[in-house]
């Protein structure tokens, strides 16, 4: 092999690498851990993410990417050349790269990423937007002309669009994911029982009991805090039922975005999603209910595809494999002569 051809998913929670032939070959929480006075990153990945809330004095954890888009480029870049490192090894060629990207990101903001990645160490770098990447990650062949409905449910935002033959017929992008979930149940046991929870906890209260249904018997679990009255340990017991109520307008509002874009789709279209399913992706796609909620909402069958935290990584590897289709569409790879590199 003379060199790696990259498979990116840069998401808000994890980075996914994936390689031609091989598959996922890397997958790692989206944190940092850097020295705040030097702004050396000392960790990266799964260390620095369980380092979230014991950080030592001098050392700050964050996420350098927020909602699909970076947010620090320094630290993004460390990151990604330490990931990078870790995939190729002491390969010396440098790889080519395709990378997801949320469908309405905007110029900046893609040139922005194709700078930071090939800044990391890539020889050329094609973005592909994430819904396009989820639906071939699902199994959609590229070539074929029917219209399929993908609803992508990230870390920072959701994202959905109508696809055909290889390409992007509708998007639509709701500013709603996991993480506002999260934070909308730390909201719910400081209001309701002056507890203050970390994120951590609140994201195995989500993925244990959270629910965007009722469920059939509700369930309920401890959970473990500071009160914020007299800053004492305290621990409380949370249902499913508080849960669902808690996060139920959240759901409200992505539905709703799934129910305008299926309105503005073609007749044709519309026939084409109405005979198959609806491809449920993200990492936050798992959580119980989700996929009822949408079939109720749109009358249509949704199917939750597997391992749908992988899917936009391995379609980013399938485009690898398909770019004299995608060619057509305007996607191409961009070097370091293409963009102003920081």
């Amino acid at each position: 092999m003379f060199g790696y051809d990259l498979g990116f998913d840069l998401g808000t929670n994890n980075v996914v690498i994936s390689v031609p032939s091989k598959g996922v070959v890397l997958n790692e929480p989206c944190y940092v851990a850097y020295d705040i006075e030097t702004e050396k990153i000392l960790y990266a990945g799964r260390r620095a993410y369980y380092l979230e809330g014991r950080e030592p004095k001098g050392v700050a954890v964050v996420q350098p990417v927020e909602r699909g888009v970076i947010s620090n480029y320094a630290l993004t870049q460390q990151m990604l050349r330490f990931f990078i490192n870790r995939v190729i090894k002491k390969n010396v060629f440098r790889p080519r790269v395709v990378a997801s990207v949320p469908a309405l990101a905007t110029d900046v903001e893609k040139r922005t990423l194709v700078s930071v990645i090939i800044s990391a160490g890539a020889r050329s770098v094609c973005l592909v937007e994430s819904t396009l990447c989820a639906a071939f990650g699902s199994g959609v062949d590229p070539l074929q002309p029917n219209g399929v409905f993908v609803v992508d449910i990230g870390a920072g935002s959701s994202d959905m669009a109508v696809i055909s033959q290889g390409s992007m017929n509708q998007i639509e992008t709701v500013k709603i994911g996991g993480n506002d979930f999260d934070r909308e149940i730390i909201k719910l046991f400081k209001d309701k029982y002056n507890l203050l929870i970390g994120i951590r906890t609140a994201e195995d209260i989500k993925k244990l009991i959270g629910c965007a249904i009722h469920r059939d018997e509700p369930v309920t679990m401890s959970a473990r805090g500071r009160d914020a009255e007299n800053g004492m340990p305290k621990t409380v017991d949370i249902s499913s039922e508080e849960i669902y109520e808690c996060l139920k307008p959240l759901f409200s509002e992505i539905t709703a975005a799934a129910q305008a874009i299926f309105e503005r789709t073609s007749p044709q279209l519309a026939a084409d999603i109405v005979s198959g399913e609806v491809l449920l992706t993200g990492g936050s796609a798992e959580l119980y209910g989700l996929d009822k909620l949408l079939s109720d909402a749109l009358n249509l069958g949704v199917k939750l595809v597997p391992q749908p935290a992988l899917c936009v990584s391995k379609g980013a590897q399938v485009a690898l494999n398909k770019m004299h289709i995608l060619d057509n569409y305007g996607y191409q790879f961009k070097t370091k002569e293409d963009v102003r590199i920081r």
